[in-house]
């Protein structure tokens, strides 16, 4: 088990290249790493959107009310979903499960009973896959389209924002999810990022792949 403790870290600006330099998957994971390692939630995402506006010269306004906006929708489908379907104490895993359907990216959750670093399988187990499991959340319609015109920054920017939002959640309603538990995030077609680990009701950054 590889845990990334959190030391100094230079600027993400200085990490994302723009779309010029990302141009290859290994790139693309090579910035989520570093964005992992910060723990990053609504409140200290300051590098992400000094990057974003910095290279890619963004409408940063636009985006920091759209990931506001976004976050009280995810916040309140979690809330409502895990009230009315409980996580069950022997669900170890949680994947915040992504793909595309029409014009836009679906965000789902699902459980899985066991969990291995080394092995990705475990995320489609669907131990825990509760009828309430889609959510429907404005960023990702627009992250799709922007994914559209920008492959790689659109990749990113998506599983970014779902781990943003997951640790910004788990920062007020950790009690919710039982026991020791990793979570992670990824394209149903693609790979699978664990970016967090629950123990001892501590939330602590995790890459494992």
């Amino acid at each position: 088990m590889v845990f990334i403790h959190l030391n100094s870290l230079s600027n993400l600006s200085e990490q994302l290249k723009g779309e010029q330099g990302m141009r290859s998957h290994e790139e693309l994971e090579e910035q989520l790493i570093v964005f992992i390692k910060q723990m990053p939630t609504m409140k200290n995402k300051a590098d992400l959107i000094e990057a974003l506006e910095s290279i890619y010269n963004m409408d940063i306004t636009n985006f920091q009310n759209l990931l506001e906006k976004s976050y009280k929708e995810f916040e309140d489908w979690l809330n409502t979903l895990l009230s009315k379907e409980k996580i069950p104490k022997e669900i170890v895993a949680i994947n915040f499960g992504i793909f595309d359907k029409k014009d836009s990216f679906q965000l789902y959750i699902s459980g899985s009973m066991e969990w291995d670093g080394y092995d990705d399988d475990w995320a489609s187990n669907n131990d825990y896959f509760p009828q309430g499991r889609y959510a429907e959340i404005t960023a990702y319609k627009t992250l799709y389209h922007l994914y559209e015109e920008q492959f790689y920054l659109g990749l990113f920017l998506t599983l970014a924002s779902t781990i943003i939002f997951t640790h910004t959640y788990l920062q007020s309603n950790i009690s919710n999810f039982p026991g020791n538990i990793f979570f992670a995030t990824g394209f149903d077609d693609g790979d699978l990022y664990n970016f967090c680990g629950k123990h001892d009701n501590t939330m602590v950054p995790l890459i494992y792949r």
